[in-house]
């Protein structure tokens, strides 16, 4: 009944077909190959987008749905391009530049399309309705609005209602209800055209469940982030070329994606969930569906969207959150091989690194807005000692319960890289600033008292004691123990 339905409420848009079987792997290779020609993406990106858009030819076989975030620090980025590319390929594209909340769940309910939605920043900011309309359209079960229908709202006030309870007893709205909101694996489901009316309440039922696109400059909300492939666009450079849109050929492709939604929705639907390695609940449910069609690829596919999800789904996981800086306080406690710090300390240290952090800016960060990020967690300052001061402070202990809580096991492995390597940088800093002092030193010892020698005998002085010390140092280094094992008797 399911693969009955899909093809009922698709089939019409899924025409014309492609007349031979498909290879999934190489669709997916020639829709990568597109993205790229046309726009200027990192690898990660380009592959999870490529089975995205087969996802949107099956979406209605899984309980979740992937989003697609676009976003940019600037304009002239590519994101239109981009979101061009994927309407392009995807199953049913809808796009728009403005769209009302009003418009935007009728238009999921009546054509249940890919929706694109471009400009973003100019409207959504400030709509929380629509937000959490689009956060609650990536899950089956809660990807539905209710509205008062218009003759209710026509009512006149002293007007009783024939039943006033809320939702309708009777049998026959019942299993209105249970058919919407049953899922694929085997039950009926309610077509989409028209909502669903309950009797004599006035309640009008929407569905919200379809794949998004969602490109603006800045940072996609972070709600919206949390359910999203996030693509970092950025301004190609003058050596970077792509093909214009005016040579954008889809058809073949289309008609294979066709082919690939009609033939494997069936196995799509019955297929168990797949979990990413080291994701969150959140990105795994995201990439659920398209793991299921990277598996049925092969060709090293599901090993691509294994990378591309853990890249993908760590850059926007702690960027959007406030986890981000109890990352950073815990690296701050391992940098300073410190249990407890006080909060001054850390507002100082934060500071002080605000410039080399890779994840959060701290210029202007003090102690109440490090209270008042830190609450929610669990986290608050407390009057600790160190030495003979007492004020207040935090211990390491709240911080490492909370990044076990809160960060997943791919943010934790991709901060610990990025401070490993801050203090590599800073450890390199301190070895040249040793030598520098030290051939500052031995520059002033050969300089005999009361002379001052002209710019060619410093230039000379120090170049001599430029290569004294780089003698000193190679004569320094242990010979390797291969070439003393490969040194003929």
């Amino acid at each position: 009944m399911a693969l009955k339905n899909h093809h009922e409420n698709r089939d019409h848009y899924l025409r014309p077909c492609h007349p031979a079987p498909v290879q999934i792997g190489e669709l997916l290779s020639d829709i990568e190959g597109v993205i790229t020609r046309h726009v200027i993406l990192n690898e990660h990106a380009a592959a999870a987008l490529a089975v995205w858009v087969l996802h949107t030819y099956v979406f209605e076989m899984r309980d979740t749905v992937a989003y697609v975030a676009i976003e940019s620090p600037e304009k002239r980025c590519g994101k239109t391009t981009l979101l061009s590319v994927l309407a392009a390929m995807a199953c049913k594209p809808l796009i728009a530049s403005n769209i009302s909340v009003g418009a935007l769940f009728r238009s999921v309910h009546t054509c249940s399309p890919t929706l694109f939605i471009d400009e973003a920043d100019t409207f959504m900011a400030s709509n929380g309705t629509m937000r959490g309309i689009i956060n609650s359209g990536n899950t089956r079960r809660t990807a539905y609005v209710l509205r008062l229908s218009q003759a209710k709202q026509n009512r006149p006030a002293h007007e009783p209602s024939p039943h006033p309870d809320p939702l309708p007893s009777h049998p026959m709205g019942a299993e209105r209800e249970q058919q919407a909101d049953t899922n694929l694996s085997g039950h009926s489901q309610t077509t989409r055209q028209s909502p669903v009316e309950y009797t004599n309440t006035g309640l009008k039922k929407y569905s919200c469940w379809c794949p998004k696109v969602i490109a603006m400059i800045g940072q996609v909300p972070d709600t919206i982030a949390d359910r999203s492939i996030v693509v970092k666009m950025a301004r190609k450079l003058t050596t970077e070329t792509c093909a214009p849109l005016a040579e954008l050929n889809t058809a073949d492709i289309k008609a294979k994606c066709a082919r690939f939604g009609l033939e494997m929705a069936q196995y799509i639907a019955d297929s168990q969930k797949i979990r990413g390695d080291g994701l969150n609940d959140r990105a795994a449910d995201t990439f659920d569906p398209l793991f299921v069609i990277a598996r049925l690829a092969a060709s090293g596919w599901e090993q691509k969207l294994q990378e591309a999800a853990l890249a993908l789904s760590s850059s926007a996981d702690v960027e959007h959150s406030g986890a981000g800086l109890i990352m950073d306080i815990l690296g701050v406690f391992c940098e300073t091989n410190s249990e407890k710090l006080f909060s001054r300390d850390i507002v100082a240290f934060l500071r002080e690194g605000s410039a080399e952090s890779p994840v959060l800016k701290y210029s202007s960060i003090d102690e109440y807005q490090i209270s008042k990020t830190l609450r929610p967690y669990g986290i608050k300052p407390g009057c600790i000692r160190i030495g003979r001061e007492v004020t207040k402070g935090y211990h390491a202990t709240d911080f490492r319960e909370a990044v076990t809580r809160y960060v997943s096991e791919a943010d934790r492995e991709l901060h610990i890289q990025k401070m490993t390597r801050r203090w590599e940088l800073q450890k390199e800093a301190r070895v040249e600033a040793e030598k520098q002092e030290i051939l500052f030193q031995k520059f002033r010892a050969a300089i005999p008292k009361g002379t001052i020698p002209t710019d060619a005998e410093t230039q000379a002085l120090l170049l001599k004691l430029k290569k004294d010390q780089e003698m000193a140092e190679t004569d320094s280094i242990p010979p390797d123990k291969t070439e003393k094992e490969n040194v003929p008797a």
